[in-house]
C-alpha cells in the first residue's frame, strides 16, 4: 500500500510569496534604471509588476524596501561569485585587495542607489539586530570572515580575537570607506579601500616568533 504524501500548502504559499518579491524588486530596478530612482512610483512598479497595489504594500511598505530587496538578491549570486574567484593561493593582503576591488566595481555601477538602501537599513536597524533572514547575506562580512579564518589557521593573522570579531571590526572600516566615498566628491573608492586593507592587516598581523634561545653550553 504507497502511502500518499499530502502537498505543503505552507511551503507553496512560500515559494510564491518569495518569486512575487524577487519579480517585483527585479521589475523595479528595471524601471529605476530606465527612468531614475526618484522618478519611479509605487503605483508605476504596481502596474509594471502586475500586482494590485494593495499587494504591492503589503509586501514592500516602501520604495526603499523593494530596492533594499533587490541589493540582497544581488549579494546572494555575488557573495558564491566573489567566493569562487578567490584565488587561495593568494596571501590574505592580495584576497582582501581582490575582493574590495570588486566591491568597488560593482558599488561604482549601482552607487545612485547605495545612499537610499543604506538609509533604509539605518531606520530599520531593530530588525537588523534581530536576525532577519540569516540566509540572506546583506554585506560582505561572512566572506571577509572566510579569509581570516584561513589567515589564521595560515599564522598570517592574530588568533588572540576571533575571526568573527576580526570580520565585524573590518566591516567597519569597510563602510567608513564607503560611506566617505558616497558623500565626499572627487574620491576614488579603490583608493579608500586600500587604506582599508593597510589599517587592517597592519593591526591584524601575527605578530613575530621570537627567536629560539640557544642552549647553554
Amino acid at each position: 500500500m504507497h502511502t500518499v504524501t499530502e502537498p505543503d500548502p505552507a511551503g507553496r504559499r512560500e515559494r510564491r510569496r518569495t518569486q512575487t518579491l524577487d519579480h517585483v524588486a527585479s521589475t523595479a530596478m528595471r524601471l529605476f534604471e530606465a527612468q531614475g530612482y526618484d522618478a519611479t512610483t509605487m503605483e508605476q512598479i504596481a502596474q509594471q509588476s502586475d500586482v494590485a497595489k494593495g499587494t504591492l504594500y503589503n509586501h514592500f511598505p516602501t520604495k526603499e524596501a523593494i530596492l533594499a530587496h533587490w541589493v540582497h538578491l544581488e549579494l546572494v549570486v555575488d557573495a558564491q561569485r566573489l567566493h569562487a574567484s578567490i584565488d587561495p593561493k593568494a596571501g590574505f593582503t592580495a584576497q582582501l585587495t581582490g575582493l574590495l576591488d570588486a566591491s568597488a566595481e560593482w558599488s561604482e555601477r549601482y552607487r545612485a542607489y547605495l545612499l537610499d538602501y543604506f538609509r533604509f537599513r539605518f531606520l530599520n536597524i531593530e530588525s537588523e539586530l534581530g536576525g532577519g533572514d540569516r540566509g540572506t547575506p546583506r554585506d560582505l562580512s561572512g566572506l571577509f570572515e572566510a579569509l581570516i579564518t584561513a589567515a589564521q589557521q595560515a599564522g598570517t593573522l592574530r588568533t588572540d580575537v576571533s575571526a568573527a570579531h576580526l570580520a565585524s571590526l573590518l566591516h567597519h572600516l569597510y563602510f567608513g570607506a564607503l560611506m566617505r566615498w558616497l558623500t565626499l566628491p572627487g574620491l576614488v573608492l579603490r583608493d579608500e579601500f586600500a587604506v582599508v586593507v593597510d589599517l587592517f592587516v597592519g593591526g591584524a598581523r601575527a605578530a613575530p616568533k621570537p627567536p629560539a634561545r640557544r642552549r647553554a653550553s
